[in-house]
């Protein structure tokens, strides 16, 4: 099964989580961007009101990446004020027709172990049909990198 992990990373954190994954799975790795530089407090401020109000930003994968040539593919995110950053919801959106019938989220967040399903399960309308699975990964004081690495072998 031909695998692509897509990521966007604010501190390098959802990053070393899809590599993790991407490296037990076999697949293929590749960052998403609004082309922001979501750096720092001020950054971060950005990021959090951006996703309050819901506000869908340009969004771009780096590099040569045909969606359409993948069996499954794997959206990393963080989570941003209590929801999933608003630059993997416009990923989602702008790419739905583009993505293969299987499709998995992997949220990373710092906050208490909450259930964000009901939120992570809401990114399904932008998708326009229900995922495939998905994940959300607790990074503050947890191992995060074994979790990946559980979840990724669930995959396989």
């Amino acid at each position: 099964m031909k695998t692509l992990c897509l990521y966007y990373t604010r501190t390098n954190t959802t990053k070393a989580v899809m590599e993790k994954i991407a490296g037990i799975l076999g697949a293929d790795l590749a960052e998403y961007t609004d082309g922001r530089d979501r750096s720092g407090f001020f950054g971060y401020i950005g990021a959090c009101f951006a996703t309050v109000k819901n506000t869908i930003s340009a969004v771009s994968v780096k590099g040569d990446v045909d969606l359409a040539s993948y069996d499954r593919v794997l959206i990393g995110m963080p989570v941003w004020a209590e929801g999933p950053c608003a630059v993997g919801r416009a990923l989602i959106q702008k790419y739905r027709d583009s993505l293969p019938p299987d499709v998995y989220y992997v949220v990373t967040h710092m906050g208490a172990k909450r259930d964000y399903m009901e939120k992570i399960k809401a990114m399904d309308a932008l998708l326009g049909r229900p995922s495939s699975g998905q994940i959300s990964i607790r990074t503050k004081d947890n191992d995060y990198i074994g979790d990946s690495a559980d979840f990724a072998a669930s995959l396989k």
